[in-house]
């Protein structure tokens, strides 16, 4: 995919909504200490490491693609790249406060073994962002697009691979956002009006942490 054209679709009116909803259930669950280093696992042309970089944060951004990882050193100043797969990544245990995969894990053929990773290297938090098959957007967008390919989870799978790992997730964990994936008045306000423990949102999020709530 071409970095510029994937980066661009961020601006346009339903990248922008939908890039909002994200980053703002994200910080939620993470709740990070303003200087908290922070893995960002996929991170593609950088988005989501420049947005909580803003926020203080110590970002480094993980991902196989050279292209997208030459763009994202390209747009940022303050952020650390490195190439590398979440199934096997280069840290040591414990290196980061907190990591996130936003819609990374979606494109990986063994979800288990990335989530293995990504609870070695966190020291507090593990973010997961994922594609919510039981939802308006699965059944518009599944096998579509830039959507094609990806796989579509929910939590019941979710559950599945942390019980192969043994891995409890945090108080409350499961949050979704983009019930109504138009970006239009009538989305805004269904997705103003919808509780985030309504699991039908288009993005699933959960929330997975070693350090007592």
């Amino acid at each position: 995919m071409d970095p510029e054209k994937y980066d661009a679709w961020y601006q346009t009116k339903k990248g922008v909504w939908f890039s909002a909803l994200e980053f703002k259930l994200i910080k939620q669950l993470l709740r990070p200490m303003e200087g908290a280093s922070l893995l960002d696992v996929g991170c593609g042309t950088g988005h989501f490491s420049r947005r909580f970089a803003k926020t203080g944060l110590d970002v480094t951004g993980l991902d196989p693609d050279a292209k997208m990882l030459a763009y994202a050193e390209k747009h940022s100043s303050n952020i650390t790249y490195r190439s590398g797969t979440a199934e096997h990544i280069p840290f040591p245990d414990n290196s980061f406060d907190h990591v996130i995969a936003i819609t990374s894990l979606c494109f990986i053929d063994d979800p288990v073994q990335a989530i293995k990773e990504m609870w070695r290297v966190t020291n507090n938090k593990l973010i997961l962002g994922l594609l919510n098959k039981n939802s308006l957007l699965c059944k518009q967008k599944q096998n579509k697009g830039s959507y094609m390919g990806a796989r579509w989870d929910n939590r019941q799978d979710v559950e599945n691979w942390l019980k192969i790992l043994d891995v409890q997730p945090a108080t409350s964990p499961y949050s979704s956002a983009i019930n109504i994936p138009s970006a239009n008045v009538v989305a805004r306000a269904v997705e103003y009006l919808v509780p985030r423990h309504f699991l039908y949102g288009g993005f699933l999020a959960i929330c997975l942490s070693k350090q007592p709530s």
